[in-house]
Parts: structure tokens; C-alpha cells; sequence
């Protein structure tokens, strides 16, 4: 199992190397899996993305930066596949829920030319392996560097400021236009929210029943707007696609529509409690398990 959280007989500072060292060699392992898949290069980046969150903004963000933005774009081709997968399933999963999709010839049609889509990405990926080596390169390089990273051996001093701004900004992010903020907020709300969520995870062990329930209250939120955002990919498809056939697929948007307002306003309400706080307070109630934690620990 991956250690991805601190342990109270480190520093903060060290704990988030440890944290690195266990997240990057499990990236690059999904790289080199003879079964290379979209989902694999998901998981890889996924894995770069919590380590990102869960560094805090950490002045060891430097070091990962670079090699997560060679991954991101390295793995590209790859994501476009997952992200043809999803929008399939996203569909698939709207006509098992109603009926009248399932009816719908127009609405079928789409589901075959989105899965046709889904095999040509995957093919293409796999056609390039350069992408890949040059993914695995930057976690080899990031790999043999990690336990360089001169990280000193301080506590909240580092970790709170930094936790600070992963709330603070969570919360500036947070969409005002109600109930139906636009798509782009949602998307920049959802990367926030992950970040808070990542970092609280790392945080669980300071205090694991209310530390946990802060992360759950992350994880939901951030699936909720992640079925949203895979219904809004699903609509941008639909449009392409109604309007190079000439379909009618007023009934399926309407549906969708239907499915995101109920999303957006789960989230907004599960968002407005999760950011309730005021950023010094909330850091401050994390100091005081932080203290806790550490003279017991």
C-alpha cells in the first residue's frame, strides 16, 4: 500500500518527501505495465496531481512541476482516449436510465460513433510510443532526485501558510453565479477542491475521525463536479455530432440539463459547508491537532 500521508515521528517537510517517494515510483510503474492503457496513464498522472496537492505549494513544488507538466503533455493522446471512454459511459450509463434514450435512433447512433472514436484514440496512442518514453524519462529523473530534495526538518511553520492557500483558494473559487455558474468555474472550483482534498488526506493521521470526515467532505464534492464535468464533455460531442448529422438530440440535452442543475446545486451546497470557515480560522483549528498530534504521537 502506498504511505500517503504524514507520520508523527518526522518533520512536515520530511513527511512530504516521504509522501513523494512512495507516489512517483508507483507513477512510473503504471507507465511500463505491459498492458498500458488510457486508465494506466490516468492513474500515473493522477498519482503526480495528488502528490502535487498534498506538497502544500511547498517550495519542493519546483522540483515536480516541470516533470509533471512533461507527463501531462507526454500523455496527452492517451487522456483523449480515457476522456472518449468516459463520455461513452457517460451516455451508456443516461440510456440504462431512461428509457426513451434507449428509443431514441438518433441518440443510438451517437453511442456508436462515440465508442468508434474511443477505439481509433486508443490505436493512434499506442502508435506513439515515444509519448510514453518520455513520460517514464521525467519520473526516472524525478525518481533519482527526490531524496535530494532539501526539504530541512520544519513542521506547521511550512505546512499551515501552505495549507492556508489550498483552502484560501478553494474558496475564492467557489462559484457566486447561482444556480448555474458557468462551466469554466466549475472546472477551476474542481481542481481546488482536489488539491484541499489530497492535502487532507495526508493530514488524516493528526486526527483521524474529523481530519477524515473534512477529507470525505472533499472527495464527495469533487466527484460530484467530476460527473458534471463528464456531462458537459458528453454535451460538446453531442453538439458536434447533431449538428455534422443533422440529429435531433433535444431530448438527450434536456436531460443532461436536467442532470447538471441537480449536480451544481449538490455541489454549491456541499461546497458552501465545506468552505464555511474563514481561511485563519480553519488553519487554526488544524494547528491545534497538529500540536496534539505531536506531543502524543
Amino acid at each position: 500500500m502506498v504511505k500517503k500521508s504524514i507520520e508523527a515521528d518526522s518533520s512536515g517537510t520530511q513527511a512530504l518527501r516521504r509522501v513523494a517517494r512512495n507516489f512517483i515510483p508507483r507513477a512510473a510503474r503504471a507507465l511500463v505495465s505491459s498492458d498500458l492503457s488510457d486508465t494506466a496513464v490516468h492513474d500515473a498522472r493522477k498519482d503526480l496531481k495528488r502528490l502535487y496537492g498534498s506538497c502544500g505549494r511547498h517550495s519542493t513544488n519546483r522540483f515536480i512541476a516541470g516533470e509533471n507538466a512533461l507527463l501531462r503533455d507526454a500523455a496527452h493522446a492517451l487522456n483523449a482516449a480515457r476522456d472518449a471512454k468516459v463520455v461513452t459511459q457517460t451516455l451508456q450509463s443516461l440510456r440504462r436510465s431512461h428509457r426513451a434514450l434507449r428509443l431514441d435512433a438518433d441518440v443510438a447512433e451517437l453511442l456508436r460513433t462515440l465508442q468508434a472514436d474511443q477505439i481509433d484514440l486508443r490505436r493512434r496512442a499506442r502508435e506513439h510510443p515515444a509519448q510514453l518514453a518520455r513520460a517514464r524519462g521525467a519520473l526516472e529523473r524525478l525518481c533519482n532526485r527526490v531524496m535530494q530534495w532539501r526539504v530541512g526538518t520544519h513542521g506547521w511553520s511550512v505546512l499551515g501558510p501552505a495549507l492556508k492557500r489550498i483552502y484560501r483558494s478553494g474558496r475564492r473559487a467557489l462559484p457566486t453565479a447561482r444556480p448555474r455558474p458557468t462551466d469554466g468555474a466549475l472546472h477551476e472550483w474542481r481542481k481546488q477542491v482536489k488539491y484541499l482534498r489530497y492535502a487532507l488526506e495526508m493530514l488524516a493521521p493528526m486526527r483521524p475521525r474529523k481530519v477524515a470526515r473534512l477529507a470525505q467532505q472533499a472527495e464527495r464534492l469533487t466527484d460530484c463536479l467530476g460527473e458534471a464535468h463528464d456531462l458537459t464533455m458528453l454535451v460538446q460531442k453531442a453538439r458536434v455530432f447533431a449538428k455534422r448529422k443533422r440529429a435531433d438530440l433535444r431530448p438527450l440535452f434536456t436531460i443532461i440539463d436536467q442532470q447538471r442543475a441537480r449536480l451544481n446545486l449538490e455541489a454549491l451546497s456541499s461546497g458552501g459547508q465545506l468552505y464555511r470557515a474563514k481561511p485563519r480560522d480553519w488553519e487554526s483549528q488544524l494547528v491545534r491537532y497538529w500540536i496534539r498530534w505531536r506531543r502524543t504521537g
